[in-house]
């Protein structure tokens, strides 16, 4: 929808461009004798292409081109002017103008270069504009990205491990997909007392930064922040160099970045090492048993060193704690998927939860009251949320989300929850069609109460709030017919009872119906009447049609 507004101060001239204008398809056409007019319609509305005099009282053209393109700066303008003063127009054209016509234009020029105009705004948010944007972006929030994408890994999620080297590339990440890794968790013991946040903040970002200077000249670094924590994930520059070595220059720097810290920072940092080569593919599990090591040895001492993680006495509990944390995040994931209505994914993450639940050698009771009492928790606090426990306890039973023994087997309660979280999906569908019925009919009223104001798209979409796109896409969707259908219907019939049962001029009426232009309200009439409002009346009074009520 292309939204034109048209600015003379000679009426005869704005009817006659308006008129052109009605030709053509998705636009939405405003008009205004002076520039003040113009100005307020402006700042009201978007502008997409302003036609406009160069000359009028009170302000010139020029200068409502150059309000208008503060407002809307893609907005493209065209002068219309009846002096050869090319003066004027020389300026227009260097300070942004899109092109200028000579009054009086002809039909086909004028319409051939407001085309040209859209072509241009279509051309501006191409899919190479919005492409190249894209990557803009994507390069601005590069360290974001890089931190969301490292946190996966070190969560132990399968997909992003899968997508290693494709990610690692994207992302511009230096470091190999072929190569092991070196983990490094570091965490400020102490803090001194009313350390504002922003300042907390910095010093940790600059104890961060003190680890890579020491670790450059001889690894590739990238570093994330966790919580509390941070994390480094090292490789040796030389593909060549032996794990064992790399990890031991790693080590002995250590002390020496502990000691910058509390330097110059006045700091005291703990640090944990890995073992020599992890995996990409045991960075989770690595990951894990570091910060059980760091959490226990900073309630015994600061500025502690760690090295060398894989220990027997620590494996098993956390092992333990790693079925719980994915127990957590799995529920996450589901609530998300509830909360996005992706009906397919959330059995698949069900199924698969549950999957593990039998099959992992480490799930007692207490785990599997562990799963059964997180999935049941969040089903409840999504209905109540929701404002669904009510209505869908009318036709599901839900006591049995708090009885784990209410369920014979594991397969029965895998059962239950997947029909409960049907029955979500299903009510929150009836909740958008609901939500999406009382819309339109919100809008269906204010039209019926207003059809002698503005019932553009745009002003109709201000209404409930919507966007004029979405809102057209909504109206169609319920109704099963085009919006704009609906308006010029309405118009119509109200036109034809009002010039056959009331002794009202044609203009009159085409006023009553939101026509202020007697030629536009003529030639929209004939266009859905088949005769002229004149021809309709006097047909009416004739006896020569059969007049329905509308």
């Amino acid at each position: 929808m292309h939204h034109i507004l048209v600015v003379d101060d000679e009426p005869l001239i704005v009817r006659g461009v308006c008129n052109i204008l009605s030709e053509l398809e998705q636009t939405h056409i405003r008009y205004a004798y002076y520039p003040r007019e113009a100005r307020r319609i402006a700042e009201e509305s978007r502008i997409d292409i302003l036609i406009t005099d160069v000359r009028m009282p009170g302000m010139s053209g020029l200068d409502l081109a150059l309000h208008v393109r503060e407002l809307w700066p893609r907005c493209k303008v065209i002068f219309l002017s009846g002096h050869a003063d090319f003066e004027y127009l020389q300026f227009a054209l260097r300070h942004g103008a899109f092109d200028y016509l000579m009054k009086p234009s002809d039909r086909e020029t004028l319409l051939g270069l407001l085309r040209k105009a859209m072509d241009c705004i279509a051309e501006e948010i191409s899919e190479q504009a919005v492409m190249d944007r894209t990557r803009q972006q994507v390069k601005d929030a590069r360290p974001l990205l890089i931190e969301m994408y490292m946190r996966k890994l070190l969560s132990g999620d399968a997909d992003a491990l899968g997508e290693l080297p494709e990610q690692l590339a994207m992302l511009d990440i230096p470091l190999r997909s072929g190569s092991p890794l070196v983990l490094l968790v570091g965490r400020i013991d102490s803090w001194p007392m009313h350390l504002a946040p922003k300042d907390r903040l910095l010093l940790e970002y600059a104890a961060c930064n003190i680890m890579e200077e020491y670790l450059q000249s001889f690894s590739r670094i990238v570093s994330i922040k966790d919580g509390k924590s941070f994390v480094w994930l090292v490789q040796s520059v030389s593909d060549d160099e032996e794990s064992a070595r790399h990890h031991l220059y790693i080590r002995e720097m250590l002390e020496k970045i502990q000691q910058s810290v509390r330097q110059l920072l006045r700091l005291p940092m703990s640090i944990v090492l890995s073992s020599p080569a992890v995996a990409w593919d045991a960075l989770a599990y690595e990951y894990r048993a570091m910060c059980v090591l760091l959490q226990q040895g900073i309630g015994l001492d600061e500025e502690i060193i760690i090295s060398g993680v894989a220990k027997q006495e620590t494996a098993d509990q956390d092992k333990l704690d790693g079925e719980y944390d994915y127990i957590e995040d799995t529920v996450g994931k589901l609530r998300l998927q509830l909360e996005t209505r992706e009906r397919e994914a959330f059995g698949r993450t069900l199924s698969a939860l549950f999957e593990w639940g039998q099959k992992t050698m480490f799930v007692g009771y207490s785990v599997q009251l562990e799963l059964f009492s997180s999935v049941s928790a969040m089903l409840l606090g999504f209905m109540n949320k929701r404002k669904l426990a009510q209505k869908v306890g009318q036709s599901f039973e839900l006591t049995s989300l708090s009885s784990y023994h209410a369920h014979d087997t594991w397969g029965d309660l895998l059962d239950y929850y997947l029909r409960l979280g049907e029955t979500l999906f299903d009510r929150i569908e009836e909740e958008r069609t609901d939500q999406k019925r009382e819309i339109v009919d919100k809008f269906d009223r204010y039209v019926v109460e207003n059809l002698d104001k503005d019932l553009s798209l745009p002003r109709l979409a201000d209404i409930v709030h919507l966007s004029p796109h979405y809102l057209s896409r909504i109206y169609h969707r319920v109704k099963g017919y085009p919006l704009a259908d609906y308006i010029a219907d309405l118009k119509v019939g109200t036109a034809k009872r009002l010039l056959a049962s009331k002794d009202m001029k044609a203009q009159d009426v085409g006023r009553m119906i939101g026509f202020e232009d007697m030629s536009y309200f003529g030639r929209f009439f004939k266009k859905h009447a088949g005769m002229t409002p004149g021809e309709y009346k006097e047909a009416a009074k004739s006896g020569r049609l059969a007049i329905s009520p509308e």
